[in-house]
């Protein structure tokens, strides 16, 4: 009956990811063929840059729901109406603070510009990432499913429209945010008769307890973030747009199929809170048995990438891309190693022991940072790739040696 409940979580959430995925590369395509190489360049960098405040705005709180909720259902409605203005205010604290570090990185005004536009997305997502949280508690995880498709589906659509108005790039920036708020007001109006206990209730003692708990899952959702996004915006910065938009038409590939193991990881994130409680012999097979099929799910996708790497690149994007045709055979070889990486954060985060990984995480981040400064001055996009690869292999060891001690 468990193994049956998962399976249906991870085929909702793994279709709707893929879904959502193949409509949102289409639309990757469109805006990567209509606003050229460098224009292409600025809005992957400007959706980068602000996609790493996304777990700031989150701050551990999805994760402390999913945990929490799970152990203990009754709580559910004390949990939310304290949650609620919490994410408020932290969305709007991630907005401020992402508009700041672009100041602080000399970034021209009209790209802090492009980034306060997107970065109107922060709120309203937040708080539609809190009521699928509690849902996915419930192991109802249908009701994300829903919301990442039609995400996606109400982006594209704004993007696609402004784009054939010839808006300009303002507005095809703007078509996330709005999609955003829709998927959010379609939660608020449904969600009593989802079962979603709303409420609003400023508690500091409830937050500050929280926050001390879920600090910890910030951080790892933060350096995750930003690691994954990282060659993305050095490139940027080192190389500039150009080099972005190339780099990232070939790096979208992997964006989008890391999903699947991600989707996996999450509908098996309630049954792995349960089972670090009550049986970990039985947590050690099911994160086995996750291994095998995460590393064979790979295969398929990995030597797609890396021998179909010319025919992707000409096919998707058009000749004018096709200098990032090394890249993406590169991110191919990289593409394994995400997908075997995605289960271990599951053992890690409902672990007791989760503190003691953080200098793991710090170093690993660090290390690729490492890599990346060394291998795009000289080598450029290439170099960027080779980065994220070596970062993947060394994350592969030491997640799975920390994961190996906890379930001993």
């Amino acid at each position: 009956m468990i193994i049956g409940k998962v399976a249906r979580n991870t085929f909702f959430l793994s279709v709707s990811q893929v879904a959502s995925r193949l409509i949102g590369f289409l639309y990757f395509i469109f805006l990567a063929r209509i606003l050229g190489v460098r224009g292409f360049g600025v809005y992957t960098f400007t959706t980068a840059f602000i996609y790493n405040f996304v777990p700031v705005a989150d701050f551990g709180v999805e994760r402390l729901v999913m945990r929490d909720i799970s152990r203990q259902p009754k709580e559910a409605r004390y949990y939310l109406s304290r949650l609620l203005p919490l994410r408020v205010f932290l969305a709007i604290f991630a907005f401020v603070l992402a508009v700041i570090l672009g100041l602080v990185l000399h970034q021209p005004w009209k790209q802090i510009l492009y980034l306060a536009i997107f970065g109107l997305a922060l709120v309203p997502y937040n708080l539609t990432l809190l009521f699928a949280s509690f849902l996915n508690s419930r192991e109802k995880m249908g009701y994300l499913a829903g919301a990442n498709i039609g995400l996606v589906l109400l982006t594209a659509f704004f993007g696609i429209t402004f784009g054939y108005l010839e808006r300009g790039l303002s507005y095809i920036l703007l078509a996330y945010p709005l999609a955003n708020l829709l998927i959010l007001g379609v939660f608020l109006i449904n969600g009593k008769s989802w079962g979603v206990p709303f409420g609003w209730i400023i508690d500091w003692q409830f937050w500050k307890k929280s926050l001390s708990q879920s600090w910890v899952f910030a951080f790892f959702l933060i350096v995750a973030v930003f690691y994954l996004r990282l060659t993305t915006i050095l490139v940027n910065l080192i190389k500039g747009p150009e080099a972005t938009g190339f780099y990232s038409s070939a790096f979208k590939f992997v964006e989008a199929m890391i999903l699947i193991p991600q989707s996996l990881a999450l509908a098996l994130f309630p049954l792995s809170s349960k089972l670090m409680v009550e049986n970990k012999g039985q947590l050690r097979g099911v994160y086995g048995k996750g291994l095998a099929v995460l590393f064979l799910a790979s295969l398929p996708f990995s030597l797609g990438l890396i021998f179909g790497a010319n025919l992707i690149i000409k096919f998707s994007y058009g000749v004018n891309y096709l200098a990032a045709r090394p890249v993406l055979a590169v991110l191919g070889v990289g593409l394994i190693f995400f997908f075997v990486n995605a289960l271990a954060g599951n053992v890690i985060q409902n672990s007791k022991e989760v503190r003691k990984f953080l200098p793991f995480a710090i170093v690993n981040f660090l290390i690729t940072l490492f890599f990346a400064l060394i291998l795009i001055p000289r080598y450029s996009i290439v170099g960027a790739a080779w980065a994220v690869v070596g970062g993947e292999i060394f994350g592969l060891i030491i997640n799975n040696y920390f994961v190996l001690k906890v379930l001993k």
